[in-house]
């Protein structure tokens, strides 16, 4: 791995120096302390670099937050940093996507993926849920640009509407409207024709990917194609039926399991 001039991300790293490396990745709206069942089962056996994205916790506050290129930039400086030697990417909502996005750039760098709840392809199964789709994401991206103007109003209307999108309260109590900012430089880079190149894009893992998801929710944030695609790079699916969005929290011990597995298979511990 090639060391970047980047900025490393604000990161926590536990377990054995010469222990496989996993490094974590969050979403919207949590940190790094959102993995902390997945740490605590593993950090014996793997060394755990989990990073906080900038804006999110108690990372140093950047009014405008990061477009995709700048994060995984920083993602880099901060894995090259961390390890000499490939690393398995355990990742989660936006996580997942700037994980697909790190990969796709990096590929020697990846040795597996664990991807959670969101898909490197995604479509709109119904115009319902094309409509909740866009609907929750531009209410964020407007709350974004409102929080830019008025702090306060905008971070109270966005932990207001977390908790209206059933957001667990520990995530919700702290949230700022500065953490709303993939939302905005996604739709900004779709919308903008010369900006899409910063996007995913049609993605095919060149790692084996291990697809978590949960089936209690009314969005699906994945594809038939995705699953496939997922199979097709050596790996596979589960979906927790009971589950939601947040199953690394909510359901702790299935999720370790399956980490389990998958890590025993694809890296093992020395």
């Amino acid at each position: 791995m090639n060391p970047t001039a980047a900025h490393e991300l604000s990161t926590e790293i536990t377990g054995p120096e010469d222990a496989p490396t996993l490094v974590f990745v969050h979403g919207w709206p949590d940190e790094a302390t959102m993995w902390r069942h997945q740490v605590a089962a593993l950090s014996e056996r793997y060394r755990c670099v989990v990073p906080t994205l900038p804006n999110f916790g108690d990372t140093p506050h950047e009014a405008g937050g990061l477009d995709f290129p700048d994060i995984v930039s920083r993602l880099h400086a901060t894995i090259s940093a961390a390890s000499t030697e490939p690393v398995t990417l355990v990742t989660h909502d936006w996580g997942a996507y700037i994980g697909y996005l790190y990969e796709q750039r990096h590929p020697e760098n990846v040795r597996s993926m664990v991807a959670m709840d969101v898909g490197g392809h995604f479509e709109p199964s119904s115009l319902k849920s094309a409509a909740m789709f866009v609907g929750y994401q531009w209410t964020l991206v407007a709350l974004w640009l409102l929080g830019g103007l008025v702090p306060p109003l905008g971070t109270a209307l966005t932990r207001g509407f977390a908790r209206a999108l059933h957001v667990p309260e520990r995530q919700a109590s702290t949230l700022r409207s500065r953490c709303n900012y993939p939302y905005f430089y996604f739709w900004r880079s779709n919308l903008l024709p010369w900006a899409r190149k910063r996007l995913l894009g049609n993605y095919t893992p060149r790692c084996p990917v291990m697809y978590v998801y949960g089936g209690n929710k009314p969005l699906m944030f994945h594809t038939p194609q995705w699953l496939d695609t997922v199979a097709a790079s050596g790996g596979r699916t589960h979906c927790l039926e009971a589950a939601s969005h947040w199953f690394m929290e909510s359901h702790p011990q299935a999720t370790n399991e399956l980490l389990d597995a998958w890590l025993d298979e694809q890296v093992g511990a020395r």
